[in-house]
């Protein structure tokens, strides 16, 4: 008996494996710090949580149609048009259960066999095997010393005539980094002139502490034609477990990804839906108190780590995440991902190995918990790090 090559190539989410060691731990009545997945600690608002009770009630919980109904495929029209001034129509909306499967079936309906993807590390840690699921190959771009967007020449020696698509995140999912206008106009423009699907995964973009975020295709309105925007309510409005995710993008490409749709998850539930039209409709003011104590507590941990011995990294301007650089502190044939398990083991602190992110030898931690909690796992990193191993 045999499996798909493309399938056994793939490997599980280390950072949803790692969560789950730690909740298990926790359960033995062990104390354990949990700094590894990408969760918002608070809870989803409450206005959006009644309106799917209401729904429910009303008995929304029928099939909808593939790719979301026509009410919420609309609140993101009306959404993309205030928040990001780009106008898109209704036909170029795909909605789907988290912007992992929008991902997954937009790589799906772009790549062939040995089509190349350009993946500037740190990245998201499904993008990978999302390609290499999907017949293609993920080019690693490697971290840049000095954090960021790799520079374009370095961008240009990893490109291939294989080449078929770039993506990148900004506000950045592991780094923190967020991309300027100038810098995006740069990017826009070099890739203007490429043959190239331009993928931007936009999700964490309330999350934009310092400067507004601002989408590439509005400093570059040239790459309309072969510009994929994703985006999803998990991070910004705290409703990772609900699932919805969307994309905005050329209609064939968009009737591509409903079809797949179609064939998998079939459709968001439709309580769901209504609960999600509630949260686009009412958009970052709904968040920003509860989005103002995650930058807070970003300082709070960027001043304690800045004053202890140890740590190096790039002070982050968006999401919710330090990514830190442990090479100097590793012993020789020691990985971040035999420190991470180390860290868990003997410190009970979780975070997540920079392996899962395309950069051995760095650390996530996710600073979306109390302050309390917060401070002491710095504690314990700091303590970890000169203990004796």
């Amino acid at each position: 008996m045999t499996f798909s090559k493309r399938i056994l190539s793939v490997k599980s989410s280390p950072t949803l494996a790692l969560n789950a060691k730690a909740v298990q731990m926790s359960k033995t009545g062990k104390k354990v710090l949990n700094f590894a997945i990408g969760e918002p600690d608070y809870p989803t608002p409450g206005v959006i949580v009644d309106r799917a009770i209401e729904s429910l009630k009303a008995g929304r919980t029928r099939y909808t149609p593939s790719g979301g109904g026509p009410e919420l495929r609309q609140a993101i029209v009306n959404k993309l048009l205030r928040d990001n001034d780009l106008t898109f129509d209704v036909n170029q909306i795909v909605v789907g259960s988290g912007a992992k499967e929008i991902l997954f079936h937009t790589f799906m309906s772009l790549l062939n066999e040995g089509d190349e993807v350009l993946l500037t590390a740190p990245f998201w840690v499904s993008y990978a095997d999302q390609i290499r699921a999907s017949g293609g190959t993920p080019i690693i771009i490697p971290v840049p010393e000095v954090g960021g967007m790799p520079s374009l020449e370095v961008i240009e020696s990893y490109a291939t005539d294989k080449t078929k698509a770039f993506i990148f995140n900004s506000p950045n999912n592991p780094a923190g980094y967020v991309l300027t206008e100038i810098e995006l106009k740069i990017l826009g423009t070099y890739l203007a002139a490429k043959d190239w699907w331009v993928i931007s995964d936009e999700i964490y973009e309330y999350m934009s502490f310092d400067i507004p975020h601002l989408s590439l295709l509005q400093v570059c309105p040239e790459l309309r034609e072969k510009f994929v925007l994703v985006n999803g309510l998990s991070k910004a409005f705290s409703m990772t477990g609900w699932r919805v995710g969307y994309c905005a993008a050329p209609k064939e490409l968009a009737a591509l990804v409903k079809s797949l749709q179609s064939h998998s998850s079939t459709c968001i539930p439709g309580f769901i839906e209504d609960a999600a039209v509630v949260a686009l409709k009412a958009g970052l003011p709904l968040m920003e108190k509860d989005i103002k104590k995650l930058r807070d507590r970003r300082d709070i941990a960027i001043r304690t780590m800045k004053k202890l011995d140890g740590f190096k990294f790039i002070s982050p301007r968006g999401a919710y995440y330090i990514f830190m650089d442990i090479r100097h502190l590793l012993l020789p044939g020691e990985t971040s991902l035999s420190f991470s398990e180390y860290l868990l083991e003997k410190h009970l602190i979780a975070i997540a190995p920079g392996e899962s992110f395309g950069a051995p030898g760095y650390l996530r931690l996710s600073y979306a918990v109390n302050e309390t909690t917060l401070l002491d796992g710095i504690d314990r990193l700091q303590k970890a790090f000169v203990a004796e191993r």
